[in-house]
Order: C-alpha cells, then structure tokens, then sequence
C-alpha cells in the first residue's frame, strides 16, 4: 500500500483540518483510500496524535463500514511491519476493533441505549425487524380507523375523507393512504410539526394563486417552459431562412405562434390569470409547401412545431380554470386532507404505544428518537448533542448525498454546528430517494461551500476529486459525452459542467472500441411491451458476450492482458426483478454460466420452489397444489400416469388422502409417505434452518442440483434459502406455517436474497441500485426502452416534503374526480425528481465497466425513432426536451447523435441478428409396416364424440355476440371470431387523423364521464369535454374528434331526457357472470358453462324496471343500415339484459340501441 501517490485534490481531501470539509468524489476517483489516509494522517501526527477511537466514521451500509474497518487494519499492518517497535501504531490496531465505524442506525442505537432513561425506553430495547412491524401497523391502523368510525357522526372530515379519496368496497384504499402518507412523512425530523405546517397552509388565506406554494411551483413551471419555446420558436425561424421558400411558406405562421408565445411569457410575471388569458397559443395552418427545396429542414421544422403545440396544449390544461375559483377548489379539500392528516398522528400514536409497550423501536424510530434527544424544536443542539459532541475529534460521513433531512440534523447536532464534519460523496450518484434521500441537501451545502484553494482554514470548503482511476479513457469520454449534454441543475440536481465531467487517472495499453449503442429492432408481430421483446434482446446479448469470447477479445489484468471470461461481464438492469430470470435463461440456454445477485427468479427456480412447497406440505399435506409439486419434482419425479393412479386410489377424498391410501400397495408412495411422516414428527423440534437442511437432505437436492443445468446457481439458491431461514429465526417468530407464510410474503414483495454464485466465472446479473461502488471489465445495460415508472404521480393523494399534499377534488353527487391546483404542482414536482433520479441511475451504470460498455435497447423501429429524436437535438439539450423522453433510450440516443459518432457508436441490430439456424438432417424413406399401418388409419380415423364441445371457449365478451341474437338452427358456430389488429406507433412527422374506432372511443369515454346536466346545451357540453381533457380523462386529439352536437342532438331526443331524468344512470357498468353456453350455442352446447363479460355503456331505471341503452358511432345513412345494424347488436342486448336481471334482480323493460350519427333511437326489445 505503499505505492499510493495522491493526486493534488486527494492531497487536500486528506489533510483538510478545521471547519466543515464536503468532498464531491466522482466515481472512481479513490474516496476510500482517502478516508483511510486522512484517518492515518491524524492517528499518526507527531505533534497532535488522535486515537481512532475520538473518531465518529458513519458509512452507508454495513458492508462499507466493514470494508473501511479492514482497509485501516491492512494500512496499520504494513506501516507496523516497516515500524514493528511503534507503540501508537500498536495501540491504534487495538482501538482499531471497537472504533465507532458503522451505519447511522448503528450510532443511533447506541446513543439511545445510553440516554434512555430521557426518552422513557427500557434500556434492552430490541429492534423490530420489518415482518413484525409491518403486522404492529396493520393492527394499530386497524384499531385507529375502528375508532374513527365509530365516531364518525362527530367527525364530518373524516366522513369527508371515506367518501372521497378513501372511498372503495372497504377501507384498503383509506388504509394505504394512511400508511403511505405515514411513511412520507418519516423524512421530516418532526413529523407532527410538518404535519401541523400542512393544515395550516390548507387553510391559509390567499387572494391569487400565485401566493400560494402550488402557485408558485406551476408558474415557475410555466415561465420555464415558455421562455423555451420562445428561444427555440426563434431558433426555428433563424433555420427557415437557409431556404427561401421554406421561409416564405412557414415564417408567418411560425411568427405568430412566437408572438402569442412571447407575450405569454411576459404575462407570466403578471400572475395566473394574465397568463391564462394568453391562453390557447395560436398555432395558424401552415401554407402549402409542394416540393421541399429540404426535406429534412422542413421535417425537423414540422416536428418542432408538433413538439412545441404539444407543449402549449399542456399549458392550457395547466391553466384550465381562474385564480379564484382554483383557490376555491383547495378550500373544498382542507377539511378532508386535515382529517387524513390527523388519523395519520392518531395511527402513529397508537403504532408507538404498541411499539413502546413491547420494549420495541422501528428503523424510524432510531433516527427520530436521536433526533428528538439531539436537537431543540429550532433545530439547535441540545445538552446532550454538546456532551456528545465532545467525545469526537472529526465526525466522517460516507455517500452523504444519500442522507435524508433526519439524518442530516443529527450530524450537525454531534458535529459543533457542522464546524468538525467531513462529508463524502457524488451528488450524481444519488439513487435511493425511495428511502427518503435528499440529494438536495448535499447540493446546498455544495453550492454554499468555497473552493478549498480561496477558503480560509475556519470556512466551510468543498474539494472535488475528479481523477477516475477506474476505466478507460472511452468509458469515460462515453460517460461525458452522455451527461455534459443532458445533465443539469433541473435534470440530475448537479451541472455537468468541467468540473464535474470525469478525467482519466488509469492506464491502460492499447485503446478500445468506443461505447455502443445497440439498438434491436422488433418484429413486426411484437411490441415494446410485449414480454417477448425481453427474450429477444436477452438472445442479441447472449450471441454478442459469446462473440466475443470467441474472437478472443482481451481485458487488462495485472499489469498484462489476458483472454475475456464469463466471469468478466456484467448485465445492468433498471428493474431486475421483473426481467432477470428472462436474461438469466436465455443465457444459461446460450451455455453461458450466470450469477444472480437478485431479481433471477429465485422463488420461481425448480430448486427453491419445490423446497418450498415441501416445507408447506410438512405443515399441511392437505394441500393438493403443493402436494403435486413435491411429486412431481425431479426428485421424487412421480409421472403424470402415477399420479393418475394415486388419483384413482381414492377419488372422492384430497389427494394426500388418496396417496396413503396408493401406499398400501405401492412402494414408492409408501416410501414417500414414511418420509413424510419422519419429517412432519421432527419439524416441532427443529429450528427454521435446521429443518430447511433435513429437507435439502432428505430429498438429496444438492446432489441434484450439481447434476442439472446451472448446478452451480442452483446450489446457490439452495444456499440463499438457508440464509432466509436463519433471517427468519431473527423474526422471533417460530413454527413451519408462519416460515411458510413469511417466505410466500417475500416472493410477493419481489424480495429475494442474494444468491452469490461462482461470480469469478460466471456472468453476473443485477439492478444498478445494487452495482453502486462495484466495478466490473465489461458492461451490458441492457432494457433501456424500459418506460419511466410514473406511479408514485398518479396515486390518489400524491405527498411531498416542500408542497405537502395533492389531493383530487372529488364530486360526491356525481362521482366525478378532478385535479387541483396542489395537486398539478406536486405531480409536476415528482415528475421533476424521479427523472432526475433516473438520469443519477445512468450515470451511475454507465460508470460502472472499466474496459467496455455496450447499451441495449428493443425497439419497434429504431430507425425511425433514432430520426423522430434527431429533429430535437440541440447542445446542450434542454430539460425541457429531455424531460418528455419515456425512457432512458431517448437520452442515449440524443447524446450519440449529437456526440456524431466521436465517442459512442450507434448501431441497429434485427432479431435476424440474434436467429440460430439449425441444419435438419436429410428426410429417409422407409419401408412402411402394415400392421403399423393399420392401426395408425384407425387411430386416425377416430373422431372425438364431444367435438362440437372443443371449439367453446371458456370465456366471451357481449361484444363478440355482435350479429347473433339465438342459437342458429343448423348448429353453426355463434360467435364471431374477432381479428384484433394493432396501428403502428406514428414516430414522426405530423400527427395522424383519429380512425372511427378510436373517434368512437372517445366519444364512449364523455358519455361516460360527462356531467348529464351539462348535456341541455352546446355550451355545456363543450366545456365538459374541455374539463375532461385538462382531466387527462380524454386526450387533446380526442377532444377535437368528439362530435359535441351529436350529444347535444342525444339529450334533446326523448330518450335523453329519459336519461336526464333519471336518478342515478348507471354508465358503463362492467359485469363478468356464467351462463349456459347451450343459450348461445344451441343444444351442442347443452351441459356446459362459459363465462359472459361485457360492459353496458348505459342503463336507467324507471318505475324498478332497468332500461338499457347502448350508444353506437357507426355511419348509417339509410333507414335499411339503420335495421341492419340494429338486427347486428340485437345478439349482445340481449346478453346485456340477461346479465343485468341475473345482477340486479330487476327486469328489463327495455333494450334500446341510439345511433349518434343519425339521432335515432331503436328499441330492439321491449318487455310486453
């Protein structure tokens, strides 16, 4: 270790002294071995020596805190070697052991186990562990709610709330909201005071919106937006005047768009309602242009153009409604979010109580607790904090981009007010906002901090290590490229500027080839959806990891170079748990040995679920599913003919009870029973892991394993599940059925164990949250085109630290859900941050390999995306642009078009590419056998007597009974087929013009949500298509296609206000019921049932009869289409009619079909 020759900035990480000291380390540049360093530099001072042991080190994980432990026992050891006689080097390698060099819960438990008595704790307190906290919520919040609806007469918010956002068949939506919000809630350090703060800004007075947070948020938001499509509008018409006649046909148009634009932006300053004015942007219709002199000019023009009316449309649906009458929509939601705030407090009461009363604290608890006993309501240490304080002659903090605004107030408390705080870390690699992380707060504190070169020694200073001693030069030149044009302040929370871009510090022999860009091209029978397309892509990465093994590619080792090996890869993915097991079987089918270090499919592996389901048959063998997966493992390896025997045994009983029955007379049942019986009577007495091996044992699975396919994975997960098993005896729970039931919880959660694996020789597979601070030769990021997951902003109430809570404005009358002012901020807000994290995950994976990167994307054409992408690509890009990508490919692809091949390469790859041809062999005649002969014609010639039986299928929809009113009587088949055909995604140039079918969508989808009483007018029924768009219930391209007159000509007919009169219409009712198939299908059918789905666009009641009606959008002329086409839906009423008198217990007294096209109204049924 003698070796190390730091850089100048490491240099002054190490000897920085006074003041609070932020080191920002990019990937790769060496922070442990400066950590290490700097603690040398103190311990071994000559005139001021610090034991190891005044030193608070707080790490990430415990792994890291274990890794810093032995890299300080490694340097002690080889500087004692060079000084054996050294006393302080002797005693540091003591103090070495039980320096304080942990995770923040770790320092956490020890200070509350040393001040319990402030805070009413019994001293041995235990740490709950999730399983047993997660069922202490369940039954707190259960008590909690019990207690509110019994109160319920006296609590009107609360009402409010169930009948509102927590409305469902029970109270599970009500409950996860609770939980939800309470678990948001964690991250401020006093979660009352925050939740207090929320009520009041729900109630706070406001005369214009932009007084308001969410007011400010979303005219922030909109000056953003607005000031770029000016400069851009600009840019725009600065390109058009390269060609004059594309400048004569598009600068007035454009022009105008820019003023109205521009004028926009001004109006911004002014306040909501200004800006609402300016609102809709005109967008004038281009003049003709009949040959482009620049295709690709005025392509990229058109394109910008759709872009930019995109843009404007959100805006206006941004806008969608005045100051006043917005500020009025938040009124309307105070005093539910205040009740839901309020049983929130109430449940973490009650949730404490239990806690407290079991001698209990939660990970939450730790730092809460701490927090309370460390800091004063203003945040200011308390006596404690100062006692404490002084112990500690610097406090270091690892990935402290990663610490959330709890944890960051227990450092300053400990650390004199931050004067004595050594902080590490990369904003740009800060990923686990999911766990409460702000990297907000490693920004600030980067932002506010001097350069160490200008600071004085007292003044808070920031050092950069930039220095990558890890990759190669093209990695890191790759990386650069990808983030100098799209990460910023706005998309990454870090510029990427000169100062942070990555230099290279390794050295390396001859250069590589550059990253690159794989871009699969889909067939045209898949989608980017469609799980296949994961297989497909897994095989294009397969074929390449073996091409290159066999062209003898070279990685670097050890000063020389020697041949790639399996072990030398590794694949990335965003989400491993969903596709992991697709990557891993696709190469182990390929002969390439695989290491999952999660998200393989490790609860659904032979190996594993078959150990499983024998524990859950040792708890109870009456359980058939998990009976036959025992037997019919490989090893027991009873076939299918068996099995039928034991089913014949006893066919009236379950099928344990049959199989001893079979063991009278059957060896092998007989022994399998024995064994059974040996391992249910042992199981009371055997501990979780104990009796986990005894099965391994019995059923000889390791010696199985080794002998199948992957046998070294699979012993591994053999050797993961132990592992659980040990986990789950730290519960404190016992018992086979409760270690059942916690392992099916885990693989419902997607919770799976690492599997370890031989990853010296096998191809490692893992999500890039678990590739953070691992390095490997070579890197596969593959699923780029995996969409964005967007959940967390279309949850009922969206949460959030700043904004507080967005809620819906429901309608209680008519049942309809609108968006608010709140709640448009904080999606926008969410939206903002969970892309910003998504770009710190590329970094981080893109920054992982130290030779080569390959980046794999399946599309359904790349090419046409690769050119639709192209006509945005300015540089640097802006969030504004960058913001709209639905994954991660449209960055990759922005940065390699604008990089023009210098850095990244970009190549398209088909499924041809990825297509194994095998050779058959040649066909032989051979002499035919008559007796062979024989009884294949008469096998043949048999014919199954239940045939027509075959072709009905178990499931239909009302919709496929279109045309078939009854049984035909000859005994045809009665319902259509239906060829289902899919449009091609339109990837540029302009928009396309809705087809009937979807026009026909779109109008269902008002019909459906309308407010019935808006429909008396034109007017009326114009603004609620406008409410539904701005909704997001139907898309801008929908709005415009709705014929509003149509409807209007609905409501004026007399089954209108038929409809208007009724109490409570319901629309679009869903029902899924059996039936008899012979009702549909005619005595072919007779004895058989099949499920009937449908849903019935409409249906009122009159005098406690149900009258059905279902709109139609088809084009009818003439009286005969019209008796056509009535004559064709007459088949799927009558299912509609028949379904909802079998539901509601309620003739139907009328079936009445309503064509919008002609405003005419055909009663195909009518009861007499």
């Amino acid at each position: 270790m003698a070796d190390f020759r730091p850089t100048a900035s490491q240099q002054a990480a190490i000897d920085a002294r006074g003041g609070a000291v932020l080191v920002s380390a990019g990937a790769g540049s060496g922070k442990t071995r400066v950590l290490t360093e700097r603690l040398m530099g103190y311990i071994c001072d000559d005139a001021h020596p610090v034991d190891l042991d005044s030193f608070l080190i707080i790490t990430f994980t415990r792994a890291a805190a274990a890794e810093l432990r032995g890299r300080i026992m490694e340097e002690l050891a080889a500087r004692l070697a060079a000084d054996p006689g050294s006393r302080r080097l002797r005693r540091q390698s003591a103090l070495c052991r039980r320096a304080q060099i942990g995770t923040i819960h770790s320092f956490c438990a020890n200070v509350l186990r040393e001040n319990c008595h402030a805070l009413g704790l019994t001293p041995d307190f235990k740490i709950a562990d999730e399983e047993r906290a997660e069922a202490m919520r369940a039954a707190a919040l259960e008590r909690t709610l019990d207690a509110r609806y019994d109160a319920m007469d006296q609590l009107p918010g609360f009402r409010l709330l169930a009948d509102t956002v927590g409305a469902g068949r029970d109270d599970r939506r009500l409950s996860d909201l609770v939980l939800k919000l309470h678990s948001r809630m964690q991250c401020h350090a006093r979660p009352e005071d925050w939740a207090r703060r929320q009520v009041a800004q729900l109630k706070a007075p406001a005369q214009d919106v932009a007084e308001t947070p969410w007011g400010q948020e979303l005219l922030s938001w909109a000056k953003r937006t607005a000031d770029y499509w000016s400069r851009e509008m600009d840019r725009l018409l600065e390109a058009m005047t390269a060609e004059e006649k594309i400048a004569a046909a598009y600068t007035e148009s454009f022009s105008i768009t820019a003023d109205g634009i521009r004028e926009l932006s001004r109006c911004l300053d002014l306040g909501w309602d200004r800006a609402r004015a300016c609102l809709p942007i005109e967008f004038p219709t281009l003049k003709r242009l009949m040959k482009s002199p620049d295709p690709a000019l005025s392509d990229m023009l058109k394109a910008r153009r759709t872009a930019c009316k995109k843009a404007m449309d959100g805006m206006k649906d941004t806008f969608y409604s005045d100051s006043a009458s917005l500020l009025r929509e938040m009124e309307l939601t105070a005093p539910a979010m205040e009740a839901l705030l309020e049983v929130t407090l109430d449940f973490d009461r009650e949730y404490t109580k239990d806690k407290r009363s079991r001698g209990l604290v939660d990970y939450s608890d730790l730092e809460h607790l701490t927090a309370q006993l460390l800091t004063n309501p203003d945040g200011s240490p308390t006596e404690t904090a100062a006692r404490i304080s002084r112990r500690f002659t610097e406090i270091m903090v690892d990935e402290y981009q990663d610490v959330s605004r709890v944890q960051d107030a227990i450092f300053a408390a400990v650390s004199r007010a931050g004067k004595n705080l050594f902080m590490v870390g990369d904003v740009k690699q800060s990923i686990y906002r999911f766990r409460l992380a702000d990297p907000a707060i490693f920004t600030e504190k980067y932002l506010s901090y001097s350069d160490y070169e200008s600071a004085k020694a007292s003044e808070p200073r920031r050092i950069l290590l930039r220095e990558n001693f890890r990759s190669r030069r093209e990695i890191l030149d790759g990386a650069n490229s990808v983030f100098s044009l799209c990460m910023s302040r706005a998309l990454g929370d870090m510029d990427y500027d000169d100062a942070a871009a990555l230099r290279c510090g390794a050295k390396y022999p001859a250069s590589v080839p550059k990253p690159e860009l794989m871009l699969l091209a889909l067939p045209e029978s898949e989608d980017e959806n469609s799980p296949d397309k994961t297989a497909l892509e897994a095989e294009l990465v397969a074929r390449k990891i073996n091409s290159l093994i066999a062209a003898g590619a070279t990685v670097t080792s050890n000063g020389g170079e020697r041949p790639l090996e399996y072990g030398d890869f590794a694949i990335l993915l965003r989400s491993a748990n969903t596709v992991g097991g697709v990557y891993r079987r696709v190469l182990s089918e390929h002969g390439i040995p695989v290491a999952s270090v999660q998200g393989g499919g490790f609860f659904e592996s032979v190996e594993v679920s078959t150990l499983i389901s024998m524990l859950a048959v040792i708890d109870n063998p009456h359980k058939d599913i998990p009976l036959i997966a025992v037997l019919r493992s490989p090893s027991l390896s009873f076939s299918p003919d068996e099995l039928s025997d034991i089913r014949s045994a006893d066919k009236k009983a379950d099928l344990y009870t049959a199989l001893l029955t079979a063991a009278e007379n059957n060896e092998k049942c007989r022994n399998f029973v024995q064994r059974l019986d040996a391992l249910r009577g042992a199981a009371a007495d055997l501990s979780a892991a104990e009796l986990t091996w005894r099965v391994i044992e019995e059923l000889d699975m390791l010696a199985l394993c080794t002998a199948m396919g992957d046998g070294a994975q699979r012993r591994a997960n053999l050797m993961a599940l132990v592992g659980l098993s040990e986990s789950f005896e730290a519960t404190g729970y016992r018992g086979v059925h409760r270690y059942v039931l916690w392992l099916r919880r885990l693989a419902e959660k997607g919770q799976e164990p690492s599997t370890g694996g031989s990853f010296s020789s096998a191809v490692q597979i893992m999500s890039v949250h678990k590739s953070k601070g691992l390095e490997f030769p070579v890197v596969f990021l593959c699923d780029t085109a995996r969409r964005f997951n967007r959940q967390d902003s279309r949850e009922s109430v969206l949460v959030h630290p700043e904004l507080g809570l967005g809620p819906k404005l429901i309608d209680l009358k008519r049942r309809i859900e609108y968006p608010t002012l709140a709640r448009n901020a904080i999606r926008l807000r969410l939206e903002r941050e969970m892309l910003s994290e998504e770009m710190r995950l590329l970094y981080v994976a893109l920054t992982r390999p130290k030779e080569r990167l390959f980046m794999t994307a399946a599309l359904k054409d790349p090419e046409g995306t690769v050119e639709k992408l192209r006509t945005a690509v300015t540089r640097p890009m802006a969030p504004e642009v960058l913001s709209q990508a639905q994954s991660p490919v449209s960055w990759l692809i922005y940065a390699a078009l604008a990089d023009g091949g210098e850095n990244l390469t970009l190549s398209y790859c088909s499924t041809s590419d990825t297509a194994e041809s095998t050779e058959l062999p040649d066909a032989r005649a051979l002499e035919a056998d008559a007796a062979m002969l024989s009884e294949l014609k008469r096998r043949l010639a048999f014919r199954y007597p239940y045939a027509e039986a075959v072709d009905l299928p178990s499931k239909v929809t009302a919709t496929e009974l279109k045309g078939h009113a009854e049984p035909d009587p000859d005994g045809e088949r009665l319902v259509q087929d239906i060829n289902y055909s899919f449009r091609m995604p339109e990837l540029g140039g302009e928009e396309r013009r809705l087809t009937a079918a979807e026009r026909g969508v779109a109008t269902h989808l008002v019909l459906q949500y309308m407010d019935f009483s808006k429909g008396r007018s034109l007017d009326g029924i114009r603004s609620e298509i406008d409410r539904l768009r701005a909704a997001r219930f139907i898309s801008a391209r929908e709005a415009e296609a709705v014929n509003a007159r149509a409807i209007e000509r609905l409501f004026a007919s007399p089954l209108g206000k038929r409809m208007l009169a009724a109490e409570k219409p319901m629309r679009e009712f869903r029902f899924s019921l059996l039936m008899d198939a012979d009702k549909l299908y005619g005595d072919a059918a007779k004895g058989e049932e099949l499920l009937l789905q449908g849903v019935v666009d409409c249906c009122i009641e009159e005098n406690g009869e149900l009258v059905i009606i279902d709109y139609k959008t088809d084009y009818v002329k003439t009286e005969e289409d019209i008796a056509a086409r009535s004559e064709l839906y007459r088949g799927q009423l009558m299912a509609y009619a028949e379904a909802l008198y079998r539901i509601c217990a309620e003739p139907v007294k009328e079936c009445v079909l309503y064509f919008l096209s002609a405003d005419r109204a055909v009663t195909v049924y009518k009861k007499t």
